[in-house]
């Protein structure tokens, strides 16, 4: 009997087992299982969806019209065209459950060998099918308007809407980073760090010199997708939700930000400077804000990252605008000035600014709350790092 390809396995990040379609253990043992973790019960009208349901419509996606969007990833990732007979196997992972996701790992090996993983970003939720299509739409224009930046964000190749027998369920297909992880603040012994989440959920914990580079380059990431014209911007994005991940490799540290949720303009100003200086206080805030190891309580990273922030900021400011060659040659000094307009600030109109910025949370939010407790302070030691510019 010929082998039918390319043959189609599942499993679970963290589980040892890797299984096919027609495989009993799975259909005994996870198939069922709701993935979102709700119970079958009499208050919810729609059944959940089960880790079945979500591998065979992650199939079916995959398979849809030939194979078309993972062969676009193929050809992208591979270098050349990949024709279906030419693949041997998929491997359909399940590695994370997000706010708004649930990240699926597909590898391909194809029958010579050669192999190539991607992302498959699967939304069931209403608040994951709300952002998904705006998402993708995202990453593909930021990859096609800033391509001198395409390899900080995931390239994507394709998306859709499966109907399974509970309700429909989003997809789309994205590059995969490999060797790259999430990393949090991890509070212990009345101290913070920053840790690299591991795949039993534990923290490798790293020196602060290795943070500071991350935050620098996060930093940096978000100013150089920043409409210096238009105002537009990369936001939300949340630490605590892993939108950025790392990858270390001694000394060298490489970021990547995996998420372009909205990419709008939070401000309505003509006046580019003052666009420019509210996004930049913005992320000063936000870059200190995270949740201690991603899930617990909200945690104000200490202020010895500022100056790793706005070197990340001013970097990227620099490198932005000389991509911008039409906006650069009318406005050679844009930089220099801006640099003058925001140290024209005295430290009680900073203040005020950054109290401006709290007003626009919502205040019951865990976010403003610790905003509201840090602000007096980090306004200080911004106001010093603008002098030092």
């Amino acid at each position: 009997m010929q082998d039918r390809y390319p043959a189609f396995e599942y499993c679970i990040a963290g589980h040892d087992d890797t299984t096919g379609d027609g495989d009993s253990f799975v259909k005994s043992s996870i198939w069922d299982i709701s993935l979102d973790g709700r119970e079958n019960d009499d208050l919810h009208k729609i059944p959940p969806i089960t880790l079945g349901n979500y591998f065979l419509s992650a199939h079916k996606f995959l398979e849809g019209d030939n194979y078309s969007t993972l062969r676009k990833g193929l050809k992208y990732t591979l270098s050349c065209n990949v024709e279906v007979d030419e693949i041997k196997k998929i491997i359909i992972c399940l590695v994370k459950h997000g706010p708004f996701y649930h990240p699926i790992k597909v590898t391909v090996i194809l029958k010579n060998k050669k192999l190539a993983s991607f992302v498959l970003n699967g939304a069931i939720s209403e608040a994951g099918l709300a952002i998904i299509e705006n998402e993708y739409q995202n990453l593909d224009e930021l990859s096609s308007n800033k391509p001198e930046f395409q390899t900080l964000i995931p390239k994507v190749f394709g998306i859709g809407f499966i109907p399974s027998n509970r309700r429909e369920i989003g997809f789309f297909l994205g590059q995969w980073f490999e060797g790259f992880e999430e990393f949090h603040v991890v509070k212990t012994d009345n101290k913070v760090k920053v840790g690299i989440l591991n795949k039993d959920d534990s923290f490798s914990l790293i020196p602060d010199s290795t943070s500071f580079k991350i935050y620098e380059q996060a930093s940096k990431i978000l100013t150089l997708y920043y409409d210096i014209t238009s105002l537009k911007q990369i936001s939300p994005w949340h630490h605590a939700a892993g939108d950025f991940i790392v990858k270390i490799k001694e000394e060298d540290v490489e970021v990547k930000l995996i998420t372009v949720r909205r990419f709008n303009n939070l401000m309505e100003s003509e006046d580019l400077f003052s666009g420019l200086f509210f996004f930049f206080l913005n992320l000063t805030l936000r870059m200190r804000m995270d949740r201690n190891r991603g899930t617990k309580e909200y945690i104000f990273f200490s202020k010895k990252v500022v100056p790793a922030i706005i070197s990340g900021f001013t970097n990227g400011l620099k490198k932005n605008l000389k991509t911008d060659q039409k906006f650069y040659v009318k406005n050679p000094d844009f930089y220099d000035l801006f640099i003058e307009f925001i140290k024209e600030f005295d430290s009680k109109n900073l203040l005020n600014a950054f109290i401006m910025i709290l007003g626009s949370y919502n205040k019951d939010t865990p976010e403003a709350e610790i905003i509201g407790k840090n602000l007096v302070d980090h306004a200080k030691v911004i106001f010093d790092s603008i002098q030092e510019l």
